[in-house]
């Protein structure tokens, strides 16, 4: 998502032996303190990971991770408190989960140009610790803005602006080199969310270099984008289109296949750097949802990183899923259905042979969300917030190799829906919901499901992308 402990879930002893039983005779593993192994990609499964030395698929469940009352944004590293964070580690355990995703930040990680911060080393090394003693696995998000931007950083743009991409190349190398052989890491996610902008010095610049390496001339760019020659500029000189929607417009079109390729070049090049240093765990990206074409409010919130194709570059594939069509869930009965619809139609958009994992998903209960005292979503309760989720579930199982559910608690100072998405409330007691996906993980993570196939839709493919990329339809292209 872009943006006082009272006490733990209790187990019940015959329960937790029941537990342990099932964690020692499974077939997938589940995760198991001080004996873990790196996490690799399986090339034969869709539906779970593996153990690098055993071989035991591995199927990922946990949650995005970080405490209740760390602020809005998230500020897990300024706020790093180890004896808190083991008692929520130990109520994540507890329930079954293995996994947890958390967010590095610039300000704790990258404060310098290029340089690695000791002090969110020596933090994150804590977490990592932690997590082994009790089998969880982690995937760190690369540093993005939650504790604070630094003053070298500021107004650049992250994906096409050379001496950011070089000074993030650096970082990368140096950092993952220092855990390179840790088994407590599941994989590497290059950044949450990236989504490249639209219109910056650096986008200008290179979308003339662009056009004149596919075009050659500006006479074949006039002929192509069908305008008067006069209103074309010389290369160096030729405008950004605006961000609106222009059906099937041959220039906006360009220009967001112009954006996918600074996604992919950003996305090779990162890559690249992690291979310097360290060629042993998977990397990933948590694709926004706006990633896929199904579904897109405008022209902009497209990423530029087109599903299929960018996942060629990356071991396995990581999308993060809200129900926001409308209907939506708290619109009525009818917003499950729609959603859930929404939902196969971006799976099989990812369409690629390598496992997905949903990396985010949620939804809220258990009162209505505001933000500066006005209602931005209405009430629903913890019932509902079960509905919604068991739904995704059914949609997905056999589909993915793992579920990251945001986020481990109610969080009093959000602004949005994580105000009361949690598994646990903000006073950590266990939710409904809770309870369910906590059931859910000590099944899912003890047997991999079979492949699921999506079939195709009656009409074709869910989307025209020419369409959908230049005038996105108001109802969504999977209806």
């Amino acid at each position: 998502m872009t943006t006082t402990r009272s006490r733990s879930a209790a187990v019940l002893p015959r329960q937790l032996l029941l537990i342990c039983l099932a964690l020692a005779t499974a077939r997938v593993s589940a995760g198991r303190a001080g004996e873990l192994e790196l996490i690799e990609v399986d090339p034969d499964a869709t539906t779970a990971l593996r153990e690098a030395g055993s071989n035991r698929p591995f199927v990922a469940v946990g949650v995005n991770y970080f405490g209740p009352d760390v602020g809005w944004a998230p500020k897990l590293w300024h706020s790093f408190d180890p004896d808190v964070v083991r008692r929520h580690l130990e109520m994540l355990h507890a329930q079954g989960y293995n996994t947890i995703r958390v967010f590095l930040t610039l300000d704790s990680f990258h404060r310098r140009q290029g340089e690695v911060h000791a002090e969110g080393v020596a933090k994150f090394r804590t977490l990592l610790e932690l997590c082994r003693q009790l089998g969880i696995r982690v995937i760190p998000c690369g540093p993005d803005h939650w504790e604070g931007i630094p003053e070298w950083r500021r107004g650049a743009d992250p994906f096409a602006d050379e001496r950011i991409l070089r000074a993030d190349e650096q970082w990368w190398q140096v950092f993952v080199t220092e855990f390179k052989d840790e088994p407590a890491i599941l994989a590497w996610d290059l950044l949450n969310e990236p989504s490249v902008q639209w219109d910056t010095r650096a986008m200008r610049e290179k979308w003339n270099e662009w056009l004149e390496q596919k075009y050659g001339s500006i006479e074949n760019v006039v002929t192509a984008h069908g305008v008067p020659a006069d209103q074309v500029a010389e290369f160096g000189e030729l405008e950004v289109p605006p961000s609106k929607a222009n059906r099937n417009d041959a220039r906006l079109f360009d220009y967001q296949t112009f954006r996918e390729s600074i996604a992919d070049q950003w996305t090779r090049r990162l890559i690249a750097a992690i291979r310097r240093g360290d060629d042993r765990h998977p990397i990933t990206i948590g694709h926004i949802q706006w990633s896929s074409t199904v579904y897109l409010p405008g022209v902009q919130h497209y990423s530029g990183f087109q599903l299929r194709e960018n996942a060629c570059l990356t071991d396995f594939t990581t999308v993060h899923f809200y129900p926001l069509a409308v209907p939506r869930p708290c619109d009525g009965p009818a917003g499950i259905a729609h959603n859930a619809a929404y939902l196969e139609a971006l799976l099989r958009e990812c369409g690629s042979d390598k496992p997905v994992m949903i990396g985010e998903f949620a939804w809220y209960g258990g009162g209505d969300i505001r933000r500066d005292d006005r209602i931005v979503l209405p009430e629903q309760s913890l019932e509902d917030q079960v509905a919604w989720n068991v739904k995704l579930l059914e949609v997905s199982r056999g589909r993915v190799c793992g579920w990251l559910h945001w986020a481990f608690a109610d969080t009093p100072s959000s602004l949005d829906l994580t105000r009361r998405s949690g598994l646990w409330t903000e006073d950590l007691q266990l939710k409904p919901w809770g309870r369910s996906f906590g059931e859910f993980a000590r099944d899912a993570t003890v047997r991999v499901d079979p492949p699921r196939p999506i079939a195709a839709p009656a009409g074709g493919l869910d989307s025209d992308r020419r369409t959908a990329l230049t005038d996105p339809n108001p109802r969504p292209q999977f209806e």
